[in-house]
This record gives structure tokens, sequence and C-alpha cells, in this order.
């Protein structure tokens, strides 16, 4: 038998038991679930218990990053995030996520010096993401709820401007240092350049007769901190944590922080698919065009307009590899990083009219089935000793006459609807010139014209500056509430959204489920080849399908080109107008 002291021990740990039960409410909560499951006569009885608990559950937390290095798709190094978090008591990995590596600025064709250095800023930018991720970003997004996306991000980025202090505070002591230690060298370099200047007299007299460029310059490039794609990472990562954790898609949850709520039905984007490369980097003189893209109307399903555009994409092929002969079979087969064929072409309407003819020979009729969208990168055809783009090699224009070849060009292929970058974002009065000659008709997309996400935010948007459409890249310090931040915004202004893929791409379809998340018209996927593009759209088919199976897919409403006209000009102040008038006046007459 037990003795007094046992039962006086069995008797408190019951009255514990008790207290604690109580404090939790668990009688009242099974009292609850066991009337409402006797009525509702579930097959499953503890499926039934097991769910309606999972209810009151805690919400998982985050409990650790680990970040490790990992390859894109060009065997570039990029960073791979596991995001583990605590779920009822257990630690458990909720989601990883492989990052497309950060765009280089380097265009295809640099020298081999340049592409050196560049890889190792990358192995430096990489390695220094995965020691944040791995420390900093760990300790701070401790036991955070990652379906809390807006604190999630505050958090990093807060530790961001903190480095980032820390970083410019590092380089200035080192810029100090290195003047002090230039001086001391300073009268000794000013004894050689007086000797040199006197050499060089004749080729500086020649120089000084031709006259500099004149042109708005670039704006000067942001300097991040190394590292800074950690931040990307995390923030996406632990999107992708949150849809798990919440047992939904991760488009559902992305619709979820863009609206509040996940709607009632979703559209599926129109692929804009890259066929021909071209441009600066590519064979041949054409500067102008750097991608010729096939988009299809709006009312064909993903399923049926895919199978055109491989069609489309073997004919081009096919069609190279006739022109081109057994001889030059290596050469016309060539494809890039994106998987797009790069022919050697010499102007515009080489790729626009090959394209066209891909289209009817599918039966279709461009400009109504099917339509083009172009990739112009106006900045990389810009020539900075010039100030003027070279629009096909031994032809330059500036500004205001490529307001002109675009005009032309669109209207003597009328199934162009879209154009990215169509000249440098500094070409305000041009730009808004060309909208106003064609935005009833095609698209006019910023992509290079805009700051990224983090900084557009905060910005104005003005009448001197406006855009059809915008397209989003999910790199460069971009986090996830930034983006939807932006797309918000810009939607407001009348813009289209395409989200658009990067040269380093990865398998993760994050990118995919972001553009159905985030209502975009556009997804922007490079070639219908290669693994980590086909990977993009093959995730877009399944989305499809599941959206028509649960009754749940909105077809996209028809193209719309709101017409963008320039601002109006100031009024002038009085007695000023005559005076106008009279100088308008002469120079009509100096034109007759």
């Amino acid at each position: 038998m037990a003795s007094t002291r046992e039962k006086r021990e069995l008797y408190e740990a019951k009255q514990r038991a008790v207290k604690y039960y109580n404090e939790n409410g668990v009688p009242k909560k099974i009292e609850e679930i066991m009337n409402s499951m006797f009525y509702d006569n579930p097959a499953d009885v503890y499926g039934y218990l097991s769910k309606y608990f999972e209810t009151l559950a805690k919400p998982p937390t985050v409990s650790k990053i680990t970040a490790r290095q990992a390859y894109d798709s060009k065997g570039q190094p990029t960073v791979q995030t596991e995001v583990h978090g605590t779920v009822k008591n257990e630690d458990k990995l909720l989601y990883t996520h492989v990052s497309s590596t950060t765009n280089s600025s380097l265009l295809d064709n640099v020298r081999v010096e340049e592409r050196e250095v560049d890889d190792q800023q990358r192995q430096e930018n990489i390695s220094a993401a995965i020691n944040i991720l791995n420390s900093d970003i760990n300790n701070r997004i401790h036991a955070t709820d990652p379906t809390q996306q807006d604190e999630v991000d505050r958090v990093i980025m807060k530790l961001y401007e903190e480095l980032k202090v820390i970083e410019d505070e590092r380089l200035a002591k080192e810029a100090e240092e290195m003047i002090k230690d230039d001086g001391e060298s300073s009268h000794r370099e000013d004894d050689k350049a007086s000797v040199a200047s006197g050499k060089k007299g004749k080729n500086s007299a020649k120089k000084g007769k031709s006259q500099a460029a004149v042109y708005v310059p670039d704006e000067p490039k942001e300097k991040l901190l190394c590292g800074s794609n950690a931040f990307t990472a995390i923030s996406q990562a632990t999107c992708c944590a949150a849809a798990q954790v919440k047992h939904v898609d991760i488009y559902e949850h992305v619709a979820c922080l863009r609206h509040g709520e996940i709607p009632e039905k979703f559209s599926v984007p129109l692929p804009m698919v890259t066929i021909i490369q071209s441009g600066r980097a590519a064979p041949g003189k054409l500067n102008c065009v750097k991608e010729f893209m096939v988009i299809p109307k709006h009312d064909m399903p993903l399923k049926k307009s895919m199978t055109y555009i491989q069609q489309i994409y073997n004919y081009v092929a096919k069609q190279f590899f006739a022109k081109g002969g057994r001889a030059k079979e290596t050469a016309t087969k060539l494809v890039n990083d994106i998987g797009a064929m790069c022919p050697t072409f010499d102007k515009a309407e080489q790729g626009l009219d090959l394209l066209q003819e891909a289209i009817t020979n599918c039966g279709l009729t461009a400009g109504e089935d099917f339509f083009i969208g172009l990739n112009c990168a106006g900045p990389e055809m810009f020539d900075y000793e010039k100030g003027k783009y070279e629009v096909m090699v031994g032809i330059a224009k500036v500004a205001d006459d490529l307001v002109e070849f675009w005009s032309d060009l669109l209207t003597r292929y009328p199934s162009i609807i879209a154009i990215i970058d169509p000249m440098r974002k500094q070409e305000e009065e041009a730009w808004m010139r060309l909208c106003d000659r064609i935005s009833d008709r095609c698209l006019v997309i910023g992509s290079r014209a805009y700051h990224r996400p983090g900084l557009l935010k905060d910005e104005e948007l003005t009448e001197n500056f406006k855009s059809s459409g915008i397209a989003f890249k999910l790199e460069q310090l971009n986090t996830v509430s930034d983006v939807l931040t932006c797309v918000k915004k810009m939607e407001e202004d009348d813009n289209q959204i395409i989200m658009s893929s990067c040269q380093g791409e990865t398998t993760d379809t994050l990118l995919a489920d972001f553009a159905v998340g985030v209502n975009a018209r556009f997804i922007k996927v490079g070639a219908p080849v290669r693994g980590e593009r086909t990977v993009q759209i093959n995730r877009l088919l399944q989305i499809e399908e599941q959206l028509e199976t649960k009754d749940k897919l909105k077809p996209l409403e028809p193209n719309a080109f709101p017409h963008i006209a320039p601002p109006p000009l100031p009024e002038p102040e009085e007695g000023e107008g005559e005076a106008q008038t009279e100088e308008e006046a002469k120079k009509d007459g100096k034109k007759k």
C-alpha cells in the first residue's frame, strides 16, 4: 500500500495538473470538440481531432538559418538558404531556397581580365552573404513568425543599414590613409607628369580640337554592401517557408501579402519568351535589339500557347540551319545563357520578319494570335564617347532621332506590342515623346529605367517620366515587402507588371508563383529551353491546371494601351508669350 507521503505527493501532482490544464483551457476545448465531433460524425476521428487542435497550436517560429554555397545555371556560385522552424514543439526544416545570382553589369564580349575581376567580386559577395546569413541574420530573426513578412523584412533591412554604416566608416578611414600616403610621393609624380606632358604636346593639341560628347551622364552606381544578396535570399526563403507553415501554395501566400487575403480567383500571366538574342554582345551589326520575344494573345491558355511557342522556336532554328548550311552549322545553332539563338543580324527587320514568318507557319496571324516584344536594352547601345545610340554598327542616333527610329519601326511592324528600355532614363523628354507617339498601341516598359524597389518605394512618380509597364527582378537587395509595395505603387500609376528572370537563374520556382500572386500581366522567362527556364513554365502550367480544377482561374483582360502624353508646358509669364511667338516665327521662317 502507498504510504501517506506518496498519497500526498500524488494528490499535489493532481492539483498541479488540474491547474495547468485549466490555465490552458484544455477541459473546455476538449468538451467543445467532443460535442462537435459527435454531431459531425467524421469517418476519421483522430484526423478530425488533429485538425482541430492544430488550429490551437502556437504559430511556428524561425529557429535557425543555415546558408551554404551552391551554383546557378551558369555554374556561378550562389547562396542556398535553409529556414528551420519550431513547429508543434519540434525543430523542422521549413524551406530550402536557392537564390538567383545577381546580374553582372558586364556584356558577354568583354575582355578576359574584366571577366576574372567580376568573377572574383562575385565570389567575395557570395562568401560574405553566407557569413551574414549564418551569423547576424540568424541571430536577428530567431523566434520570429515567418508569416509576418513585413516584420522580417524590417528587421533584416535595419541590420543592413547598421552593417552599411560600419562598412562606410571603414572605407572612409582607408581612403584617408591612402591620401596621406599619396601626399608623400606627390612631388615625384608631379615631376614625371611635367616631363610627360612636354613630350605629348602635339598629341594634346590635336585632341583639343575634338569636342567632347554632350549628354546627360548616368547616375553613379549604387554601392551595395558586400554580401547584400543575403538579405534578398532570406526575405524570399522566409516567404516560401511561411507558405509551407500555412499549408498553402506560395502564390496564394504572396497574394495574401499583396491583398490582405487570398483572392477567390487568379490569372496566369502571359509568357514573354525569348526566341532570338542580338545586341552589342552578339555577332552582326545590330545593336538596338537585345531580345526578340513572342507573346500569345490574352485569352490563349498557357498549355496551348507553349505548344505554339515551341513550334516557333524550332522553326526559327531550322531556318538558321537551312540558310547557314553544313559549314555554318555550329555558328547558326549557338545559344546563349538563356537558351536563345544568337544569329548574325545586321538590322532589326531580319529578326522581325523571321518571327512573323514562324508565327504564320504555325497557322497563326501575327498581331492577332501572337505578338512580338523587343528588349532594346537602351543603356547598352549608348556610345558614351559619341553621346549617341549606336543602333547598328556605324549608325549612331541622338535621342530625338531614336524616337523617329522606333516610331517608324512600330508603324511598319504593328505586331510589336511591347518594347523594354528603348533608351536611357536620362533622356526624359525624348522618352516621353516616344510614349506620346507609340503608347496607344505598344507598351513602353521600364526595366533599368527605374531604381530597385528598395529605393523606388520612397520615390515620387512625376509626370516628367512615365511608362506603360515595369519589369521587376527578384534580386539586388530586393526584399519581398519592397517588391510588393512597388507593385501596388506602379499599378496605381497605370503600369503593367512584368516579373522577369535574370541570367544566373536556378531551378527555384518562386518567380512563377510570385508572378501569379501579384497578378502580373507578363512573366519574362528567357527561351523555352534549358531546365532553369522551363521549370518556371512547368510551374505555371501546374498552377493553371490547379486553378482550372478548383474553378479559380480568371481570364486576363484584353491588352490595354493607355496613351501617355508629355507633361503640359508651363504657362508663359505676362509679356513672355509675344516674344516667344516672334522667336518661333523666326525659326519657322528659317526652316522654310
